[in-house]
């Protein structure tokens, strides 16, 4: 049930500038136009918001169905295709970048606050990402926040972090809320595991493959619903949550909420796991 004594998160306080990266694929590909629609709210309440989608990948038949792209798009960068698409139909401008995410690309600033909404199905690419948050090892109050998005076939999850800090002690309660969250590595170590089609050496066949990566086709639109609701909340500064699970097979779901019991345990947990 709801924890009515759950804490606003607070990301920065009332940040002029907002940077929304996201890395694209099946659920990046779902979530593409509510980022593109919650940038153009924020630019109509005054801030300036740029948005930027990263994949080096390419439209390939299968992405067709599962993922936001039609036959028409086979062969087209996946970022570049999503960009135009958004951009002309809600008039705001996307960068699209054809490679890998690079942490280097993201350096804090005063008054920004820097969303990377990760969309990823591998541990070298979360890892990647997870770097970024180093920024934040010495400041009061982060400037950068990792939304982390995953999913197997019927189930997913949805993770919001911003410090790599396992000490309980570190995420402590200001009276004004909670400024710092363990990322979702720290919350689930095993995210930075490879799987085994992941290695480089693996001996899977073409067909086992495919079975390994066969998803619902609602899976990826469930988990960019969720996700779309946290960067909702977050931006608005009414997010009283950090975790979010659930199952299509029983329809199922549980969060995590933002209070101090809740912290120690998924910091414990993931300790436990690691």
């Amino acid at each position: 049930c709801w924890n009515s004594f759950a804490i606003y998160i607070l990301a920065v306080f009332d940040p002029y500038f907002f940077k929304l990266c996201e890395k694209s694929g099946g659920t990046g590909s779902w979530l593409a136009p509510s980022l593109v629609r919650l940038g153009r709210v924020l630019s109509q309440q005054g801030k300036q918001v740029k948005l930027y989608f990263v994949d080096p990948d390419r439209v390939e038949s299968a992405n067709v169905l599962r993922q936001c792209f039609c036959d028409a798009e086979i062969g087209l960068n996946k970022a570049k295709t999503l960009a135009l698409r958004y951009s002309l139909a809600w008039k705001m401008e996307v960068t699209a970048i054809a490679q890998p995410f690079q942490p280097e690309w993201i350096v804090p600033s005063y008054n920004t606050l820097i969303i990377v909404t990760a969309c990823v199905d591998n541990a070298k690419a979360r890892k990647s990402i997870t770097q970024v948050l180093q920024h934040n090892t010495h400041r009061p109050a982060p400037h950068i926040w990792h939304l982390d998005c995953g999913n197997s076939k019927r189930s997913g999850q949805v993770l919001l972090g911003s410090h790599l800090s396992t000490n309980p002690n570190d995420y402590h309660f200001e009276a004004l809320g909670c400024f710092r969250l363990p990322a979702p590595t720290v919350q689930q170590p095993d995210l930075l595991v490879p799987q085994p089609e992941e290695l480089a050496d693996n001996n899977l066949s073409c067909e086992q493959m495919a079975l390994l990566n066969n998803q619902s086709l609602s899976i990826n639109q469930r988990v960019a619903a969720e996700a779309f609701d946290y960067l909702l909340q977050l931006t608005a500064g009414k997010l009283r949550r950090f975790a979010t699970y659930f199952d299509l097979e029983s329809g199922s779901g549980k969060s995590l909420y933002t209070t101090q019991v809740s912290i120690m345990q998924a910091i414990l947990l993931g300790q436990s796991c690691a």
